[in-house]
């Protein structure tokens, strides 16, 4: 696990963070990782899989920690939050979260040109918008634990419905133009398969699915 760990940061280091970049003769960009970044966790925080990240305004890194962690981990340290931001030199400033109104399974983030930030979690049945530093929930659409299925639950048949209900929310987009908000409702098989559309107050548009 901590290994696991090691390489989702050195991942973020690499892909995220300008970094030191090398130009081979090929003109084609060589990146290294910046091992600096992010620097040590405060309070012995220890954190569980990274379901994903998303980049500000501020270039700060939000990251969504699923808080999974095996039996031990927390024997010589603390729970992370769920959501944790960190600056362009890896610094925490800020982390939050309240797994009463977030589902655990934390699956992506972005955020829109107000610097709001959107979260979704796979799966939840839910897509929820947050003031940039979460102290307020200004949109949910969908119930959190209530399927787009025939039953409502992670166990019944997908539907695809024209309707702002979801399956396995598993990536968004908002439109810097019109706040129309893209959500990926599918993850795997079992679920729908579609990318859903809906305006910036959360009302159905349109949605499409994949030919096949």
């Amino acid at each position: 696990m901590k290994l696991f760990r090691f390489a989702i940061f050195a991942c973020l280091a690499v892909v995220i963070l300008p970094g030191v970049v090398l130009r081979a003769q090929s003109g084609a960009p060589r990146y290294e990782v910046d091992r600096s970044w992010p620097k040590p966790l405060p309070d012995r925080w220890v954190l569980g899989g990274l379901g994903g990240l998303c980049v500000d305004a501020q270039d700060h890194v939000l990251i969504l920690n699923r808080q999974d962690v095996l039996e031990g981990d927390l024997n010589a340290g603390r729970l992370a939050p769920p959501l944790i931001e960190l600056d362009s030199e890896g610094n925490v400033v800020h982390s939050w979260g309240d797994l009463n109104v977030l589902d655990p399974r934390l699956h992506s983030c972005h955020f829109d040109k107000d610097n709001n930030v959107w979260i979704a979690s796979s799966p939840s049945g839910m897509v929820q918008k947050y003031s940039h530093d979460g102290s307020k929930l200004l949109l949910q659409i969908g119930k959190k634990g209530v399927f787009d299925s025939s039953d409502g639950t992670a166990k019944g048949q997908p539907l695809n419905s024209n309707a702002a209900r979801f399956f396995m929310p598993s990536s968004l987009f908002a439109d810097p133009q019109n706040g129309d908000l893209y959500v990926a409702d599918g993850e795997g098989r079992g679920g729908n398969r579609r990318v859903a559309v809906l305006d910036r107050t959360g009302n159905f548009l349109r949605q499409w699915q994949p030919e096949g």
